[in-house]
């Protein structure tokens, strides 16, 4: 046996897939918010005007809460939806949009407002789930069980996604409206908030990113597991 075989058996050896590699990945999710927020914390991103001209992103915030809330709320989900079935992906994409908004509840403490909004939170992961597994169906009983029909049920899953959870975020959030400045600018210079048109776009982008390329990869990671399969 060669010497990349050797490798190759090492990696996908049943000790390193059951084992080994879960373990990277529960030192990674603890390592998310404790020691990466921080080395992440002065660094900002900031978009070009004409893709988004609003304020800098920070990029402890994309990398931990938004992994978080995209792994959790899309991107499991829409796998589950994609290699298994519809019903799969909408339960776990409901139970794991419940368990996102219990991770927000103890995260933010007495900054988190019980609002209408984090049930969209919970309704948006089900969806997700749901809808990419519903699309997924149709295609494979019209034989088309390919890479580019499940990116294509990943996006169409991920935008309905995006606009439940933004949309009731911008009706019902406490924090938004506390974000977002009065009609036409007006308030004390304590607002210091974003015009609302703006703060609306702001959302809208924040999210699409997040269950963007979070059902992205649901979709990719659904076509590696048929090798296993």
């Amino acid at each position: 046996m060669s010497l990349t075989d050797k490798i190759y058996t090492l990696l996908f050896s049943e000790i390193s897939l059951g084992v080994v590699l879960p373990i990277i990945f529960g030192v990674l999710i603890l390592l998310f918010p404790t020691w990466g927020y921080d080395l992440l914390e002065p660094i900002n991103i900031h978009f070009p005007d004409f893709l988004w001209g609003g304020p800098e992103i920070p990029l402890e915030h994309i990398l931990t809460q938004g992994v978080a809330q995209g792994l959790l709320a899309c991107g499991i989900p829409i796998f589950l939806g994609l290699s298994w079935n519809r019903w799969a992906g909408g339960a776990g994409g409901f139970l794991l949009g419940v368990f996102w908004v219990m991770a927000s509840f103890a995260q933010f403490g007495s900054w988190f407002y019980p609002t209408l909004d984090w049930l969209g939170q919970v309704v948006a992961g089900m969806l997700a789930g749901y809808i990419a597994g519903a699309l997924m169906t149709m295609f494979k009983m019209r034989g088309k069980d390919t890479l580019k029909y499940a990116l294509l049920s990943a996006i169409v899953a991920a935008v309905v996604a995006t606009i439940f959870v933004t949309s009731t975020y911008v009706w019902y959030a406490e924090m938004f409206k506390m974000s977002t400045l009065p009609p036409h600018g007006y308030g004390t210079p304590e607002a210091m908030g974003m015009e609302l048109w703006d703060s609306i776009t702001y959302n809208y982008f924040i999210n699409a990113a997040i269950y963007g390329v979070w059902g992205l990869i649901g979709a990719f990671m659904s076509r590696v597991t048929k090798w296993f399969m």
